[in-house]
């Protein structure tokens, strides 16, 4: 159980918090503990159900025995930025119209748990038996692309920007996967280069032969976000609710099931979240192995 102590560099204050937990008694036990905390303190704060609590601290458990707490610190940054922005949008009528077309809002499930922090969770279980840097920077591109996403569309209805179709350019209900906006798309490109910069903080000493590490986290989340939103546009279940006269993601409308307007129907936002951050992972993979 010392391996995650290898996680981050032994100077870092991640690595330091590592040796603390692992000079306890019973560590395991402690670490369950905070985790517990944190979970039932997300849940307190009506940011995850009960569902996405227990995914929520399945992956936080997986994480920091893999990737140490600096990893764990990687995540929670995601969780408190979103919660942030979300509480900051509360009031925002663009969020509340938002909430009425899209499928889920509110608390996180444990779908969306999995969604954003699945591959993450498989990385890590990867790590806890093949410790190589490529799988660091998985990891990495894998948060990125789940906070890049997220900034851009709280971002993008808390600055109410234009948003439109990023294959044709029309107008399109705020909220609605496949939209874009300016502000959105800033933020996601800063959401992922700050995650970049985070993960790199934990795990590198500054150094030329590894600080392109940035670059490489960076573009992989950011370019994951984009495919996000072309597959949200493409393949993402649409249905077309007759009452109120417009397009929305939920299947079902007070009990009736709507007509599909385009995408598949086995395909929801869930399931896009879950490809783009693959591809994400995937991207990270190429370029790395391009740089080296």
């Amino acid at each position: 159980m010392s391996r995650f102590l290898n996680s981050s560099d032994q100077s870092s204050v991640a690595s330091l918090v590592d040796k603390f937990f692992l000079s306890l008694d019973y560590y395991i036990i402690w670490i369950v503990a905070l985790l517990l905390v944190l979970s039932i303190l997300a849940l307190a704060l009506k940011q995850l159900n009960v569902g996405g609590t227990i995914g929520a601290f399945l992956l936080g458990l997986a994480i920091i025995l893999a990737f140490g707490f600096g990893g764990l610190a990687i995540y929670l940054f995601f969780i408190v930025g979103a919660a942030v922005l979300a509480k900051l949008n509360k009031r925002n009528e663009l969020y509340e119209e938002a909430e009425e077309i899209q499928e889920k809002s509110g608390k996180r499930d444990f779908a969306q748990v999995v969604a954003n922090g699945g591959i993450g969770f498989i990385l890590a279980c990867i790590y806890l038996l093949y410790q190589n840097p490529l799988i660091l920077i998985m990891f990495g591109a894998s948060v990125a692309e789940a906070v890049s996403d997220t900034f851009a569309g709280e971002v993008g209805l808390l600055t109410r920007s234009p948003v439109v179709s990023i294959l044709t350019g029309r107008p399109l209900k705020p909220g609605l996967s496949g939209g874009v906006s300016l502000m959105g798309t800033l933020a996601a490109l800063i959401g992922s280069f700050l995650i970049a910069v985070l993960w790199y903080s934990v795990y590198y000493k500054p150094a030329l032969a590894t600080v392109s590490y940035i670059a490489v986290i960076t573009l992989a989340g950011f370019v994951g976000c984009i495919v996000d939103s072309v597959l949200g546009i493409t393949i993402q279940a649409h249905y077309y609710d007759k009452k109120s006269d417009r397009i929305v993601e939920k299947e079902y409308l007070d009990g009736k099931k709507l007509p599909l307007s385009r995408g598949f129907r086995i395909i929801n936002n869930d399931k896009v979240n879950f490809i783009s951050n693959l591809f994400s992972v995937g991207f990270a993979t190429i370029f790395y192995l391009l740089i080296r």
